[in-house]
């Protein structure tokens, strides 16, 4: 497996350094016979400049050299140590007022040697960033996020979407070829995988790496079967293999169903047996956007690959769609093998690359519930218990500020659980209980904490702390007992 290695270094350059050209130079080829790149991220520079697209030192040896760069191609060369004294500086520097101002005459020296220092560190790191490949980038501190994201954009939760063709049936006896491809996909949570802990059999310790870690074992699940009557008798007689048959379970009893069975089920309801995408007719642009019904994931439909029939039949779709206010109804198969088929709209976009079609799908009449709310019993309390009411209500409204960007808590949970586990390394013996981490000290670590005082959260609990307070000393909780809920099944009541 080969892999994109970079080292990317933040730094003022503003300090003297004393570097070794030999040393340097055999750290340079080990870099590059690694084809690690060295991203320079320099807080206050005025210059930047992006190397990766000129070859290596290495494989350029035949290639001209500019001019401009000769001196950037010799590191051992390059010190910060080569710093001018204070005589070389007084020559250098231009006497404004008076002279006998010591004080005026150190501070620019000290600040005429600080520039020299920052201005050959400067070339130091674009010979360093130039022989691996890399680039030094400007940044005044306060935008090195941009920096980075424009350099380095996240791949983090990016996947490279398959495209696929398909048939589209725009209208009777008028069929296209076309191609699918997802471009929204629904983002979960890191699943977390068990591990069996390796243990010394003679001292009976944990094992662990060179890196510190505990050895863990995969581990698995075994399922096996036994028949009952013989298990009640204290028999364990395991059922074979060609004896077992799958079974659906309906309410409380299991319906058995062979293999054959199955097969011939899934082909009398398998229907169109090809990827497909049938227009069913059009519906209003407005009315399917404010149904509040669109669900994603949502799908690009474009024109064949090499078939220009197919583009002009998508894009003059697209364009009679957008200029009527229409969007397209349709059926949609996504599978080969005969799978369930959906419907949903077709919007049609525009782009610089031209027109194209956008899939969102909608719910079947029967996926959409209705839910009425009971009426609310008349409220008969006071009037001091309204007023506690309304202004607990005004104090939980969202402030003025950019709140459309609300991170989701349950993400944020468990990225401040990772941080804080990490930070906060737990004892071997916590680590290795076998009832796991105190439940005390998981809440602890997942509970978001407000990442400054401008947190939406953080507002609201300071503007209405003391109107919660009001509320609980009109309202005081009372404790109420139920009688505990028996589990039951569909088949109970048979």
């Amino acid at each position: 497996k080969k892999f994109k290695r970079k080292i990317v270094l933040f730094t003022d350059a503003e300090h003297k350094v004393s570097v070794d050209g030999s040393q340097l130079q055999a750290v340079l080829d080990g870099l590059n016979k690694m084809e690690c790149e060295v991203i320079v991220v320099g807080i206050g520079f005025d210059d930047e400049k992006d190397f990766s697209s000129i070859a290596k030192s290495s494989d350029d040896a035949g290639m001209k050299q500019e001019d401009e760069d000769n001196d950037l191609d010799q590191p051992d060369k390059i010190t910060s140590n080569d710093a001018p004294t204070a005589e070389e500086s007084d020559s250098n520097i231009k006497e404004e007022g008076d002279v006998d101002n010591e004080d005026m005459e150190d501070l620019k020296m000290e600040s005429d040697s600080r520039a020299r220092v920052k201005r050959e560190n400067q070339m130091l790191l674009m010979s360093i960033a130039k022989e691996t490949g890399g680039c030094v980038l400007a940044t005044n501190g306060a935008d090195i996020e941009d920096t980075l994201q424009r350099k380095m954009p996240s791949k983090a939760g990016r996947k490279n979407a398959q495209r696929y063709e398909t048939d589209f049936h725009i209208a009777p006896n008028l069929t296209v070829v076309v191609r699918l491809a997802k471009m929204t996909e629904q983002c979960n949570l890191p699943s977390l995988k068990k591990g069996a802990i390796q243990f010394d059999p003679e001292s009976g310790d944990a094992l662990r790496d060179g890196a510190g870690e505990l050895m863990t074992h995969d581990t698995g699940t075994l399922t096996r079967h036994f028949e009952a009557e013989q298990l009640e008798a204290g028999i364990e007689n395991e059922v074979p293999l060609d004896m077992r048959v799958d079974a659906y379970r309906y309410g409380c009893d299991l319906i058995p169903v062979g293999k054959m069975d199955l097969a011939g089920i899934n082909a009398a309801f398998a229907g169109d047996t090809n990827r497909s995408i049938e227009l069913i007719g059009y519906l209003g642009r407005d009315d399917v956007v404010d149904s509040g019904l669109l669900m994603g994931p949502a799908y690009c439909v474009v024109g064949g690959k090499e078939s220009n029939k197919s583009r002009s039949a998508v894009a003059a779709l697209a364009q009679a769609m957008d200029e009527m206010g229409k969007v397209g109804f349709c059926r949609l198969v996504k599978t080969k093998n005969g799978g369930a088929p959906i419907i949903g709209a077709l919007f049609p976009m525009a782009s610089d690359g031209g027109r194209h079609l956008q899939f969102l799908q909608l719910p079947f009449a029967d996926d959409v519930q209705h839910f009425q709310n009971r009426d609310m019993d008349p409220f008969t309390g006071s009037e001091e218990q309204v007023q506690t009411c309304e202004d607990l209500i005004d104090s939980l409204m969202l402030p003025d500020g950019d709140f459309e960007r609300v991170s989701n808590p349950t993400f944020k949970a468990y990225r401040q659980m990772i941080v804080d586990f990490a930070m906060n390394a737990v004892p071997k013996k916590e680590e290795l209980r076998e009832e796991g981490l105190p439940e005390e000290n998981i809440l602890l670590a997942a509970q978001p904490k407000p990442l400054c005082e401008f947190d939406a959260t953080k507002i609201l609990a300071k503007k209405a702390s003391g109107k919660i307070s009001a509320f609980l000393e009109e309202f005081p909780l009372q404790e109420t007992k139920e009688d505990e809920k028996k589990k039951k099944y569909w088949g109970d009541d048979v």
